[in-house]
């Protein structure tokens, strides 16, 4: 190997490192992500930058606004760096070989390959009297224990920091976030007690109902069976009394009154049958499953996406159809609004995710902006985004943007609206639990839902929404 190539080696490792590192922990990738203006980043790195600077989102590097949190995994970027951290490592550590071989046998390396201070200390060099040294290596030895000193330091105060973002997080965890839980909670219980509450009425007004009916049935017979009764006392009077004066010429008379008893004798006095309904006291699982009947609007599809024939489940075709450019379509974002329009009420219906990688589905103005993808003022969309990029899963709200990751991937999702309330929800429908509860916000203007598959990603992703039949 010539002099030239040997001189270049340190500083081609470092052009590839420059390449493999992520611009925001100045480290090598680890689950590196692409976004659309083509830089990539760590995932858990992109996700917490976004998370602290919230809305609009742009890139960390560029600072080019983004239209939505979509990005794609690159996995061979990922396998590039890793190759680089060995790479890096190996050079580094022949390189110390040769340069331990060229002072003293024996040499221990002290610190890590990414933190730039290295010293060499010879396992036989702690026997040896100081006056042995020349005032040059002495002077080299301490320059070097003080780069130890810096690092230790710098080590102990990164420590430090840690440790006091411990203690604010043990004071956040006690007060903000406790507070916020059993806030959600109490939220989530006055629902179930106002549910419950109308139920009541409901029952007490249907009993209600059917008291009054069966009092009616019950006087009306009562007046049917005074007459029959007072009918029946007259004929008794007008036999007893022929039977008193009865003689063989009144023959036909008793005849007569045989025929005229007759029909009474056939009427047969009859109780009132009266009927209750069984108060049934509704659960809040059953209260949620009132459903409203959701379909896909066409007209408002993206050109890209697929509609089945009931409008019921949406993908992505990877094809553009020729369909007109109405002002209800979206132009740009892979999205599609559900046919109903609210006003009032409560609704609730349930979609089906399935094992996709990426989805949002929610509930938007009806005026919301179908052109571009800017992203969407403040009230404007309120959304679930799931996001699944290796073994990670997170989950997204809008407006505004905030994230939380999940053990276990969610496959059916239940949006929750009231509209009087201002309340809107979203649902675990497998295990029957919360995912997020948006603050009360007074709604002024009409509301729909809203759907997307989003994107295909290197093959995968392309399994529909699927809104779930009633």
């Amino acid at each position: 190997m010539s002099i030239q190539e040997k001189t270049s080696t340190p500083d081609l490792m470092e052009s590839l490192r420059e390449e493999l590192t992520c611009f925001i922990c100045l480290d090598y990738f680890n689950s590196p992500v692409t976004t659309e203006c083509g830089h990539s980043f760590c995932l858990m790195c992109l996700l917490k930058s976004w998370e602290e600077h919230n809305t609009p989102l742009s890139c960390p590097e560029c600072w080019r606004t983004l239209g939505a949190p979509h990005f794609q995994a690159n996995e061979r970027l990922g396998r590039l760096a890793s190759i680089g951290r060995q790479l890096r490592s190996q050079v580094l550590q022949s390189e110390d070989e040769q340069s331990s071989c060229a002072r003293t046998p024996g040499a221990s390396r002290v610190f890590s390959d990414d933190e730039q201070s290295v010293i060499n200390f010879s396992t036989q060099s702690h026997g040896i009297n100081r006056a042995y040294f020349s005032s040059e290596a002495e002077e080299q030895h301490k320059e070097k224990l003080q780069d130890i000193l810096s690092l230790l330091r710098k080590k102990k105060k990164e420590a430090q920091a840690i440790l006091n973002h411990e203690k604010e997080r043990e004071v956040l965890c006690k007060q903000e976030e406790t507070k916020t839980c059993k806030q959600v909670v109490v939220s989530e219980y006055m629902k179930m007690h106002q549910f419950l509450k109308e139920e009541e009425q409901l029952q007490l007004q249907l009993l209600e109902k059917e008291e009054k009916a069966n009092f009616k049935k019950l006087r009306e017979n009562e007046i049917h069976l005074t007459k029959q009764v007072k009918r029946l006392s007259k004929m008794i009077g007008r036999i007893e009394f022929t039977c008193q004066n009865l003689t063989l010429e009144s023959f036909e008379e008793v005849r007569g009154a045989m025929d005229r008893c007759e029909l009474l004798l056939l009427q047969c006095p009859e109780t009132t049958i009266t009927e209750l309904s069984l108060c049934r006291i509704t659960g809040m699982r059953d209260m949620l499953r009132k459903f409203s009947n959701v379909t896909l609007d066409p007209a408002t599809a993206n050109a890209y996406l697929v509609l089945s024939d009931d409008l019921k489940s949406v993908r992505y075709g990877g094809t553009r159809q020729q369909l007109p450019d109405n002002p209800e379509r979206f132009d740009q974002s892979a999205t599609v609004l559900g046919a109903q329009i609210f006003t009032c009420g409560r609704h609730y219906w349930e979609v089906e995710v399935g094992n996709k990688t990426e989805w949002e589905v929610g509930i938007c103005k009806d005026s919301v902006i179908r052109k571009g993808n800017l992203p969407k003022p403040p009230g404007d969309l309120f959304s679930l985004i799931g996001l699944k990029i290796g073994d990670d899963y997170s989950l997204w709200v809008s407006s505004p943007l905030k994230g939380q990751h999940v053990r276990e991937p969610v496959h059916k999702v239940g949006v929750f609206l009231d509209y009087e309330s201002g309340h809107i929800a979203f649902y675990n429908v497998t295990d029957e639990s919360l995912i997020y509860s948006f603050p009360s916000n007074a709604f002024h203007e009409a509301l729909r839902p809203i759907f997307s598959p989003c994107l295909p990603n290197e093959g995968t992703n392309t399994d529909p929404l699927i809104i779930c039949h009633i």
